[in-house]
């Protein structure tokens, strides 16, 4: 099943993956929240993409009914979402940053007798919103807008994308200030959607106009 975290993700928009271990609680203490996350990152980090736009989620947890009901142990299902997220978000991740999940259903199923707990997590996506993780980072422009870039392009290349970023964002800022409505306004954006710099956290960030300067100086 873990197959779908290859060099890309599947053309037809859905990746199905497992968790073979319990979850944990949002209350959790933070030992073992990073342990919960050291493993699912053990699984998840060898996908070679991220994907980049907005994402749906299902979360399928497989536990005893007999753990479900008789232990006040037991995790709330909502409660396990937010670990489960962090863990799959980042530099490490199959996703950016969880501010992409635009919906999650979230339930546990009965296994009986089996004693392995496990989750099943599949992620629905636009097929063609993702980003090569090899030599990704990303440009902060004004606002602290960030656009990712790649540093094994040629420079000329870079130059290219900063310079039609910036041109694009310069035209969105003066449409908003001319009173264009927001959603007309970025039409002149990039098809690729913006990440703001505060969560970009473990993500290789240079200022646009730095590398910019780099570049003409090179």
């Amino acid at each position: 099943m873990n197959d779908h975290l290859g060099k890309e993700p599947p053309e037809y928009g859905e990746i199905v993956f497992e968790i073979n271990r319990s979850p944990v609680s949002l209350q959790s203490k933070s030992e073992k929240k990073n342990e919960f996350k050291d493993f699912v990152s053990s699984i998840v980090k060898g996908a070679g993409f991220l994907l980049s736009g907005d994402v749906k989620l299902l979360i399928e947890w497989r536990v005893t009914e007999q753990h479900r009901y008789e232990h006040a142990s037991a995790y709330d299902v909502d409660n396990i979402i937010k670990p489960l997220l962090d863990s799959i978000s980042g530099p490490d991740g199959v996703l950016v940053d969880d501010n992409q999940v635009q919906s999650i259903e979230c339930y546990w199923t009965d296994i009986y007798h089996d004693p392995d707990e496990k989750l099943i997590v599949t992620i629905k996506y636009v097929s063609d919103e993702w980003l090569p993780k090899e030599g990704l980072e990303f440009l902060s422009f004004e606002g602290n807008l960030c656009l990712p870039i790649w540093n094994n392009m040629k420079p000329e290349h870079q130059k290219i994308f900063i310079e039609r970023y910036r041109s694009g964002i310069e035209f969105k800022n003066q449409a908003l200030e001319a009173g264009i409505e927001y959603y007309q306004a970025k039409l002149v954006m990039p098809i690729q959607r913006v990440f703001h710099k505060g969560r970009l956290a473990g993500f290789k960030i240079t200022s646009a106009t730095d590398r910019l300067a780099e570049i003409n100086n090179s």
